[in-house]
């Protein structure tokens, strides 16, 4: 397996899916969650890159 070939990334819809809502909502929903995560400590670490600057 070569390096460069990209890991497949897994979804785990445990929590946000109960049934209570439909599978693309929850899917949506921990998207959205991932994306703001990952925006969070972008942000931090650019803030603290500006310091350093």
């Amino acid at each position: 397996m070569e390096k460069s070939q990209k890991q497949k990334v897994q979804f785990i819809v445990v929590r946000e899916f109960s049934g209570e809502k439909t599978m693309q909502e929850a899917f949506e929903q921990v998207i959205e969650r991932q994306t703001c995560e990952q925006f969070e400590k972008w942000l931090e670490n650019h803030e603290t890159e500006q310091k350093v600057a």
